[in-house]
C-alpha cells in the first residue's frame, strides 16, 4: 500500500556568512495513513526544518532544500505528488488543507491585530469556497470541537484575550478546519504546564481517530511520544540515527544516544541508579560537523570504526540504526 507521506534522502542547508549549516541531511521516512510518527531529539537537530521542509516553509535566504524528494498522496485516485516541485498554486492549495500544521508557539503563530474568528474562517472561504456565514458557523463548530466554552462570543476575540492552552487550541482547531489527512505537530506541548499538555494530546488523539489523520509530532518529551505515537525516528545533528516502533525503541533501544536521551528522562526512585544520568558534551557544531560518526565525541562506546560515518541499517524487525555496533 502506498504511504501517505514518502520523504526521500531530504537535504536542507542554511548558507550563512560562517558556513554552510546542513539542518537536515540526506534523511528518508515514509508515514502510513492513520499513523502516528514522532521524531525526537535534542534542540538544533534539524527537528522543525524537516517538517518545514515538508510545507514548503524553508526560509529562503539563507535556508534552501537542496535534494531529495517528498511524495504525498491525496488520494481520490491521484497520484502522488512531489510537494517539493509542484507549482506555488498548486502548494497553497494543499497547505493548510490536505496538509496542516500545528506550530511550536501560538503567539507568535497567531496574527494579534485579527480576531480568532477571522483566522479560522480564512482557510474555511480559502480552500473550501464556504461564504463568510457559512464559514462562521464552522468555526464554531471547530471551537466547540477543541473545547473552548463560549465559542460564538470568542470568535470576536484577539489572540492576546485567550491563555496559552486556549491558544494553542485554536491552533489546532485551524489545522482541522478542512480535516487535513497530514497533520504536522511542532511540539504542540512546549510551554504548557502538565494538565494542560494532557488535554491538548487527548484531544489530537481524539481529532486523529475522528478524522482517521496521520500525524507527524514533534517533541524532545520521551513521555509524550511513548503516549501517543506508533513509530519514532531518532535525530542527531540533521541526520535520522535510529528508527523503530515505539514500544520496540523503549524497550530495546539500540542507538548509544537513545539510549542516553532515555536515561535522561527524571525517574523516581530512591537509589543511585534510578537518577537522571544526563548525555555529556554537547552537539557538535552543525558548520564544520565531525568526521564519521557525528556522536562520537560524546559516545561512552565509541572505538577504531567510529571514524567512518555508518548508515542506517536494519537491526532488528522494523527497527533500524546507524551505529557500528551492529
Amino acid at each position: 500500500m502506498e504511504p501517505l507521506l514518502k520523504v526521500d534522502n531530504l537535504s536542507t542547508h542554511y548558507f550563512t556568512r560562517a558556513g554552510v549549516v546542513k539542518a537536515v541531511d540526506k534523511i528518508s521516512f515514509e508515514v502510513a495513513e492513520g499513523e502516528t510518527v514522532g521524531i525526537v531529539g535534542e534542540s538544533g537537530c534539524g527537528k522543525s526544518a524537516t517538517v518545514l521542509s515538508i510545507m514548503r516553509l524553508i526560509q529562503t535566504p539563507p535556508g534552501r532544500v537542496v535534494d531529495g524528494r517528498i511524495m504525498f498522496s491525496p488520494g481520490e485516485g491521484k497520484a502522488p505528488v512531489d510537494l517539493l516541485t509542484v507549482p506555488e498554486a498548486e502548494m497553497q492549495a494543499l497547505r493548510g488543507n490536505m496538509v496542516a500544521m500545528v506550530f511550536q508557539d501560538p503567539m507568535t503563530s497567531l496574527n494579534p491585530v485579527l480576531t480568532i474568528g477571522w483566522q479560522l474562517r480564512e482557510p474555511l472561504q480559502l480552500h473550501l469556497g464556504m461564504n463568510k456565514r457559512e464559514a462562521r458557523d464552522r468555526s464554531i463548530e471547530l471551537l466547540q470541537l477543541v473545547n473552548i466554552p463560549s465559542p460564538e462570543q470568542r470568535l470576536d476575540d484577539y489572540p492576546h484575550q485567550f491563555s496559552g492552552g486556549m491558544r494553542q487550541r485554536v491552533m489546532i482547531a485551524m489545522a482541522m478546519a478542512c480535516n487535513p489527512k497530514l497533520l504536522l505537530a511542532d511540539e504542540p506541548t512546549t510551554a504548557l504546564d502538565v494538565t494542560i499538555q494532557a488535554q491538548i494530546l487527548e484531544l489530537m488523539k481524539k481529532l486523529q481517530e475522528e478524522l482517521k489523520m496521520s500525524v507527524v509530532l514533534i517533541t524532545h518529551d520521551l513521555g509524550v511520544v511513548g503516549e501517543v505515537c506508533d513509530r519514532v525516528l531518532v535525530m542527531y545533528a540533521g541526520e535520522i540515527i535510529e528508527s523503530a516502533s515505539v514500544d520496540d525503541l523503549f524497550d530495546n533501544p539500540k542507538h548509544p544516544y537513545t539510549r542516553g536521551l532515555l536515561q535522561s528522562v527524571p525517574k523516581l526512585g530512591p537509589t543511585v541508579k534510578d537518577r537522571m544520568e544526563p548525555i555529556d558534551g554537547a552537539p557538535p557544531d552543525m558548520i564544520a560537523m565531525p568526521p564519521g560518526c557525528r556522536f562520537a565525541p560524546r559516545c561512552p562506546k565509541k572505538f577504531d570504526l567510529c571514524k567512518d560515518e555508518p548508515t542506517l541499517k536494519e537491526v532488528g524487525p522494523n527497527h533500524k540504526c546507524a551505529c557500528w555496533l551492529y
